[in-house]
């Protein structure tokens, strides 16, 4: 049985998913954020063996804990290809605009296309959604999207900063408005929204 739970860190309130199997006590991690103990923490109470780390997109406020947390457990990150010198780059990933630049090491899993992958619990669907950067990606879990920062609960992510794409972004969002109506979306940031929902209430939707 899949169970998610979250941590919320940093002045940008980003939420860090943890995706679980409730037996087996394997777990995958979301975009980790920017208080790597508050991840621990939570991994730790929960008696959890994560066994990968995905991030959603390559802002600083998602990927800043990457490297504690990979070298914590030992685990693979994974990102979207046209994402990944934002790990290396504090300009691109926006650090340096902070006051506090930021540089990750390399990725060990680079994504290249929308496949489905596996891990020892489950399946997911990597979905490209560019638009808030251009390797901006979902993650689709059985009905759950964990959508980044593509959309938020009646809105959407930011499309004027490098690498945003007001156009991309409605393209992505027509992937999304084709998936099943049931599913449940865990935002990068806010609270968790259903696609029903954003279907009526959401103005980019439209």
């Amino acid at each position: 049985m899949i169970q998610i739970t979250g941590v919320v860190s940093g002045n940008l309130q980003v939420n860090c998913y943890i995706v679980y199997d409730v037996n087996l006590k394997k777990a995958i991690i979301i975009d980790p954020g920017e208080q790597a103990q508050k991840v621990i923490n939570k991994i730790e109470t929960l008696n959890l063996q994560p066994e990968l780390l995905i991030n959603t997109h390559g802002h600083f406020d998602h990927i800043f804990s990457d490297d504690i947390i990979r070298e914590k457990y030992n685990i693979p990150l994974a990102i979207f290809k046209d994402d990944v010198e934002m790990l290396s780059d504090s300009n691109s990933n926006l650090s340096q605009y902070m006051d506090n630049p930021i540089t990750i090491k390399q990725a060990d899993i680079i994504f290249d296309k929308e496949e489905v992958k596996e891990t020892s619990f489950c399946k997911y669907k990597v979905i490209h959604t560019p638009g808030h950067s251009k390797g901006s990606i979902c993650i689709l879990i059985d009905d759950i999207l964990f959508s980044g920062d593509t959309v938020f609960k009646y809105s959407i992510g930011r499309t004027d900063l490098p690498d945003g794409n007001y156009n991309e972004l409605m393209q992505s969002l027509e992937k999304i408005k084709k998936l099943s109506k049931n599913i449940t979306i865990y935002p990068g940031h806010g609270p968790v929204t259903t696609l029903k929902e954003e279907l009526e209430n959401n103005p980019y939707f439209k």
